[in-house]
């Protein structure tokens, strides 16, 4: 019970505080803004293509995670750029790591599957994930250095994200 009240809590927040920001720098939470400079925080979670990734088996490669659901209409806008880019980001040794945030396998395979994304979606349907980041809403950005660093944090992908995660 305590688990549903935490997820319908953090849904209602992600929806009212950032399905209309548009402000990089202004929307960035203050416990995300703290993690920059610090270690990510290591996880697991099941993908829509039934695998597991762990954020520690990437060290030694740049990281986007990209925190969104499907009913944000920001973080739908964010998903063409990514799956263009989404070899290109490879090629240089970043991943992309989009994490859904609170809903099922089910509806979030049956969005992917609608929208042709090249990439797996990883599922954080208790959102322990997003509350160990400290995302408070959605769509909401972490890049994370090869060393394992968080080195930005913010709700827009910035045009330069290679030079924190490549050099």
């Amino acid at each position: 019970m305590k688990r549903h009240m935490v997820r319908w809590f953090l849904s209602a927040v992600m929806m009212v505080a950032f399905c209309g920001a548009h402000d990089v720098s202004a929307s960035a939470s203050i416990g995300q803004a703290r993690l920059v400079g610090s270690a990510a925080s290591d996880f697991s979670l099941e993908t829509t293509a039934d695998s597991k990734v762990t954020l520690g088996d990437l060290k030694g490669k740049g990281v986007i995670l990209f925190f969104f659901t499907t009913w944000c209409p920001y973080c739908r806008e964010k998903l063409p750029f990514l799956a263009k880019e989404y070899n290109a980001m490879r090629a240089k040794k970043i991943e992309l790591l989009p994490i859904d945030a609170g809903e099922s396998k089910t509806k979030v395979k049956a969005f992917a599957d609608k929208q042709s994304l090249p990439f797996p979606i990883l599922l954080d349907t208790d959102t322990a994930v997003a509350e160990a980041y400290g995302v408070v809403g959605v769509p909401t950005f972490f890049l994370i250095s090869r060393e394992g660093k968080v080195v930005w944090t913010g709700n827009e992908l910035p045009d330069d994200y290679e030079t924190y995660l490549t050099s």
